[in-house]
């Protein structure tokens, strides 16, 4: 792991920090190549529930990507960058993007790609880069555009205006807004929450939203069924139900 990023451990909880503080927590091309590694990780570490992103110094989540790095690459690269970002979604686990400051470019692409979005009301978003005559690459306009609809998404993005974390919110860019001294509050709520469900159901149900989003009703109405059924056969969906019945708390293993 590179000086840039890290890991941190809390329980079930592992937080992953953007630590390139000079330079508003941008991300370089290294940077980038390091995020499916260090979900992958994650990912088989049975003792990890959630996983929080979080931008350190409290300026930044992430101001975007390492610009001067930009003219260094060639096109074949430039294809290929944007899906290290991807790695949060495609993350069996909730993912929550804590972002405390200015959230632009890349930084964005990163947090929409996560499945939870808290920020702090100081917070600022972008996607400025038609100012710098390019376009967001790393899933940015697709991601962007399936949570605040074409008609936002053409706005906020041909122009490359700021939005504050109010409007982010009305948009449905972000999950929550919260007062500047309520992050680590708000967070620690959320994933206290999602570390007690049923991590088979967690990883099930996010694949079906993510999968069934884009596919015709019938098709996501089969995934949907079908993924149901296979819980059945899971412990967890056992001692969930004989959890219920015995009015008692479940007792979770991820089986």
């Amino acid at each position: 792991m590179s000086e840039f990023l890290r890991v941190e451990r809390k329980g079930p909880v592992a937080t992953l920090w953007i630590d390139r503080q000079p330079k508003m927590n941008t991300m370089t091309v290294a940077m980038r190549n390091e995020f499916p590694g260090i979900f992958a990780g994650l990912e088989a570490d049975e003792g990890v529930r959630v996983v929080v992103v979080r931008g350190a110094g409290g300026k930044a989540f992430s101001a975007g990507g390492d610009v001067a790095e930009f003219l260094t690459l060639a096109p074949a690269d430039l294809e290929q960058w944007g899906d290290t970002l991807t790695s949060a979604e495609r993350f069996r686990k909730p993912v929550v993007a804590a972002i405390d400051g200015y959230t632009m470019g890349a930084g964005l692409e990163l947090a929409v790609a996560c499945d939870f979005r808290i920020a702090t009301l100081r917070s600022e978003f972008a996607f400025p880069e038609v100012r710098l005559g390019m376009i967001p690459g790393s899933g940015g306009t697709q991601r962007a555009l399936r949570l605040i609809g074409m008609t936002r998404a053409k706005l906020f993005m041909m122009t490359g205006q700021r939005i504050s974390a109010e409007r982010a919110e009305a948009w449905g860019l972000i999950t929550q807004a919260v007062a500047n001294d309520k992050l680590d509050e708000a967070v620690d709520a959320l994933t206290g929450e999602l570390a007690e469900r049923a991590p088979l159901a967690l990883r099930t149900l996010k694949t079906v939203l993510n999968r069934g989003a884009d596919a015709p009703l019938e098709t996501a109405l089969e995934l949907e069924r079908k993924a149901y059924a296979w819980l059945r056969s899971t412990h967890d969906y056992e001692e969930g139900v004989k959890a219920f019945v015995e009015k008692r708390p479940p007792k979770y293993r991820g089986r």
